[in-house]
């Protein structure tokens, strides 16, 4: 893990272009943890989040050590400094993390429901309900809701307490609802998936010297990569990876 021997360079990368700090600034390794997401974060180092990293972190030619967790505890490793940065952070969840500038990405969340039993056009429309969600991604917080979230092993528990009526609805991200149905088509008949809200998320980096200089390098070569148009190639390249500079 980088240390705090970095701070010099920080306060250059702070005071300066991005380009004066040098390619052998950084320590060999760049440590992140974050849960394994079809399309962003696959097993053998792959995916959108992945690729997203190296790209940002190219010229330092550090190579990424990736601790597989589930998603409360990746936040907690960077929280407790014992790695370096994860990614897919909603502004709810930032507490004791640094943010990149820019979101990286975005969720969108979907609401699934027997439409037979409930008509859900909006957050209000659920306030009464009993809904779930995979708690760790806090989206009770993120719509404003009061309601106590009813803990899911996985997507496709949540499917199964909805169409079982134990429960009224479920709450997922569309991208990982879209892999289970396509490998289950058949799955979530009779019911319904709608759009129900979107929520930015970002890289979150440890709030020591080392993340700060990582979050300062991130946010420059981001914007950098964005006025250059090279940016908006990479994101082109996926699925489900949406590009929403402020």
């Amino acid at each position: 893990m980088l240390t705090s021997l970095l701070l010099p360079l920080l306060l250059m990368c702070q005071a300066t272009a991005v380009s004066t700090v040098q390619s052998n600034d950084l320590n060999d390794v760049i440590h992140v943890s974050t849960e394994q997401w079809h399309g962003f974060t696959h097993a053998d180092h792959t995916g959108a989040y992945f690729d997203l990293i190296r790209l940002i972190y190219q010229p330092y030619r550090s190579r990424l050590q990736i601790t597989f967790t589930n998603y409360n505890r990746a936040l907690t490793l960077v929280r407790q400094h014992k790695t370096d940065m994860t990614v897919a952070v909603s502004g709810h969840n930032s507490t004791g993390l640094l943010l990149s500038k820019q979101p990286i990405d975005q969720d969108k969340i979907m609401v699934i429901y027997h439409p037979d039993r409930h008509q859900l056009n909006s957050i209000d429309d659920m306030k009464s309900l009993q809904l779930a969600w995979n708690l760790a991604y806090d989206f009770g917080n993120i719509l404003g809701l009061n309601n106590t979230g009813y803990e899911v092993l996985s997507l496709e528990h949540g499917i199964e307490l909805t169409l079982n009526q134990r429960i009224d609805a479920f709450l997922a991200e569309q991208s990982q609802l879209a892999y289970v149905v396509e490998h289950h088509p058949d799955q979530l008949a009779p019911l319904v998936a709608k759009l129900i809200a979107t929520d930015d998320i970002y890289a979150a980096f440890a709030d020591n010297a080392s993340g700060q200089l990582l979050k300062c390098i991130w946010d420059s070569r981001f914007q950098s990569l964005l006025e250059s148009g090279e940016l908006q190639l990479f994101y082109q390249q996926y699925a489900d990876f949406y590009l929403l500079p402020k």
